[in-house]
This record gives C-alpha cells, sequence and structure tokens, in this order.
C-alpha cells in the first residue's frame, strides 16, 4: 500500500479533464506538494485544486513534453529548488492526431520516455533521492489494437512496453523507483474530441464514439489515485466503466536456461 500523505506529487499532463480529475482525488489524500507541467496554465483549475486543501503547495511550469531532454533537465532542476524531492511521477501526456504521426508518437511515447530518464536521477536512491513511483497513464488500446486509432494505439503499445521494461528487477533493487501503467478506457473529453481515424474507412466507427456509454474524468481520475495506492512494481491496471481492474501479464517469449545463466553470470575478461 503506497501512502500519499505528505508525499511530492509531480504531474506531467494539462489541468484538465482526466488530469484534472486525478489531481483533485490527489489533493483529498493530504499531499505535501503538487507541481502540474503543461504547455497552457490554467489558473481557474489551480484555484479549484488549491481550495480542496490550502495547506498542499501546488506550483506550476509551462513544459512541452516534446522538448530535448537537455531541456527537460533545466525544468527540473528548478522543480528541485521548489519540491526538495519527488516521490510520485505521474506522466499524463497524450495526443491521438491520426493524421500527424510524428506528433502523436512523440506526445504519447517519446516525451514520456524522455521524461521518465530525466526524472529518474532525482529519484533515485543511490544517487541521492528517495525512491518513489512512476506512474504511466496510457490506454486499453495500448493492451489490445485499435483499426481506427492506429498510431494512437501503436504510441500506447510503446508505453506498455517501456513500463514493463524499466520496472524490471535489474533496475527496480538498486534505484528503488517503482514504475507502473494505467490504461484507460474510454472516456468523456476524449471521445468528444473531433477524432480522424488512420484510414477514412474508420472515421464512421470514429464519429460513433461521440455518443458511445464510457465512463466519467472523474470517475477515471479516482481509479489513477487508487492504483496508485495500491500498486507494485512492474503492474499494469485497467480504469474502465468505473472500475479498477489489474491485467494479468502474459510471457510470449521464455529464455533458454542457456542464455538466462549467460545473462545472469558475468563472464570474465580475457587477458590482454
Amino acid at each position: 500500500m503506497f501512502d500519499l500523505r505528505g508525499k511530492n506529487v509531480c504531474y506531467v499532463a494539462d489541468c484538465g479533464g482526466i488530469a484534472l480529475e486525478t489531481c483533485k482525488a490527489l489533493m483529498s489524500k493530504n499531499i505535501a506538494k503538487l507541481a502540474i507541467l503543461h504547455s497552457v496554465e490554467n489558473l481557474q483549475a489551480i484555484a479549484k485544486l488549491q481550495s480542496i486543501k490550502h495547506s498542499t503547495q501546488i506550483f506550476f511550469w509551462n513544459y512541452d513534453v516534446t522538448m530535448e531532454r537537455e531541456e527537460m533537465k533545466k525544468y527540473f532542476d528548478e522543480v528541485m529548488v521548489q519540491m526538495d524531492y519527488i516521490d510520485v511521477l505521474i506522466n499524463g501526456a497524450t495526443l491521438c492526431d491520426e493524421q500527424n504521426i510524428a506528433a502523436t508518437i512523440n506526445t504519447n511515447l517519446t516525451g514520456m520516455m524522455n521524461t521518465c530518464a530525466t526524472v529518474l536521477p532525482y529519484m533515485d536512491k543511490k544517487q541521492g533521492g528517495k525512491g518513489g513511483l512512476i506512474l504511466n497513464v496510457t490506454s486499453v488500446i495500448g493492451l489490445d489494437p485499435s483499426p481506427v486509432f492506429c498510431a494512437y494505439s501503436a504510441s500506447k503499445f510503446g508505453v506498455i512496453g517501456f513500463t514493463r521494461s524499466l520496472a524490471d528487477p535489474l533496475y527496480y533493487t538498486q534505484n528503488g523507483v517503482a514504475v507502473m501503467a494505467l490504461c484507460c478506457g474510454p472516456t468523456k473529453m476524449f471521445v468528444n474530441q473531433d477524432l480522424k481515424a488512420f484510414l477514412s474507412y474508420g472515421q464512421s466507427f470514429a464519429d460513433r464514439l461521440r455518443s458511445a456509454p464510457c465512463q466519467s474524468t472523474a470517475i477515471c481520475g479516482k481509479n489513477i489515485v487508487q492504483a496508485i495506492e495500491l500498486g507494485e512494481n512492474g503492474q499494469i491496471w485497467i480504469a474502465d466503466k468505473g472500475v479498477l481492474e489489474l491485467v494479468k501479464l502474459h510471457w510470449y517469449w521464455q529464455m533458454s536456461e542457456q542464455f538466462r545463466h549467460y545473462m545472469q553470470n558475468p563472464q570474465p575478461h580475457p587477458e590482454n
């Protein structure tokens, strides 16, 4: 059980929709500090959050998740001045633009990976951090394919692969940073957008999404926070239809004993 009381949380996402509702749920957990990093500052939303818990300090930085890693470090150097340390990093930036594959991949996958790589040294127990938790917010079509949103689905599959790789005990046993992912099911705000299908054949399906039954952003946000509280390193969760469900992970490739032995036992270097 991960106790959020007194923790410092850094949320890389906008301050609306699922992100806003997640932040509301976080504020109700008596966190110490909340940093929000996004390209547009929503002063009204931040004021609403502050009204929930006046003692929680809220900070905002204008942040572009697609910037180069060197630029990201400058931002997080500033974050650390105000936050002292980061207990929880939530990566929630997302874009579904099937006509702009590069932007979709850069926002959903590359930007998330660069953010993790930038923040991990600040959290790493061996580098002066306190350990903690990274939660990557992704989608159910990162688990199962979508014939309509092909680029978006591919980027979200990438998030799952990156999360599971980064959660390997090879890292976790040394840096003390647990890594998890949460896959959101169809959620209001997202389905209300003017979404375009990857190919025109799927556009009628994309249009029907607007009237499809789906969960509210408030319920999804609460389940994201609940997953943080309940979760363990390497877990993948689904938040859909108001229900939080743990994904049963399956390994398709099993290392042969010869390969496993080689990988787990460093070989001596030959003498020069």
